[in-house]
């Protein structure tokens, strides 16, 4: 009988009788996947456009900025290379701090420790949202650096959580890894396709989700303006708030 990527979108049966524990956890493990799939691309995806509109700077990846600071080297202009380059370290500082959080709730047995990250990131999106409703009086650098900083620390945090598998921003790479997975998928079977067909429908679901985040952020930005850095802020924030249900959810399933 062949594995549809389908069946791990199904609720078990109720009392789980007709389900293994570890294909339950495995299930669970899996829809918990897909919702992070869709939830921290598209903030991403608000985040990308209003960040390019309020700071004419995309604020979700930096691939553009090395050459950026290459062209500002070569042409003397040092200052403008220095200030790119903190944005550069804004966002490794940001992975950095996601990364420390989650290590040392592994080593503290802390388990929401790897919250203080997120509150920081909903905190900077509401901070910028409230800033002001003209651009002009948001600091050409602090702010820009400000939202590579939180995108930095939410990129780790979901590659964290999902092994890798899933990036919220860097959309180059997912695209790549999605041809991978289709042609992985024609040269295999069994358990193996099974596995490869559920990294390519997360993907594919990072794409869409990114996408409709913009979108969104296409529509609403005219009208709210720097304002929408606020629904970013509350999808983080309703991110903590089903952490902390799951985590207790299982504590009851487990006593």
């Amino acid at each position: 009988m062949k594995n549809r990527w389908y069946e791990y979108l199904k609720p078990p049966p109720l009392g789980g009788i007709l389900i293994k524990p570890n294909e339950k956890v495995r299930r669970r493990s899996f829809r918990v996947k897909m919702l992070y799939a869709f939830i921290y691309p598209f903030s991403s995806g608000i985040v990308i456009y209003a960040g390019l509109m309020t700071f004419s700077v995309v604020v979700t990846n930096v691939t553009g900025l090395l050459p950026q600071i290459a062209h500002d080297l070569y042409s003397g202009k040092i200052n403008t290379a220095g200030s790119i380059f903190l944005w550069l370290f804004a966002f490794f500082l940001g992975g950095f701090f996601a990364g420390w959080c989650v290590e040392r709730e592994k080593l503290l047995k802390w388990r929401y420790l790897h919250l203080v990250p997120l509150a920081v990131v909903a905190g900077l999106f509401m901070f910028v949202g409230a800033a002001a409703d003209n651009s002009g009086a948001l600091h050409p650098v602090a702010f820009p650096g400000m939202m590579l900083f939180a995108i930095g620390i939410q990129n780790a945090m979901v590659s964290l959580t999902t092994s890798s598998l899933i990036k919220a921003s860097q959309m180059t790479g997912v695209v790549n890894e999605l041809g991978v997975d289709i042609a992985e998928i024609f040269h295999s079977e069994g358990e193996k396709r099974r596995l490869i067909q559920r990294e390519a429908l997360l993907r594919f679901i990072v794409m869409i989700s990114f996408v409709f985040g913009a979108m969104l952020s296409v529509g609403v930005f005219p009208h709210l303006h720097t304002k929408i850095f606020f629904i970013p802020a509350g999808i983080i924030i309703a991110v903590m708030v089903y952490d902390i249900w799951r985590f207790k959810e299982a504590d009851a399933y487990t006593s």
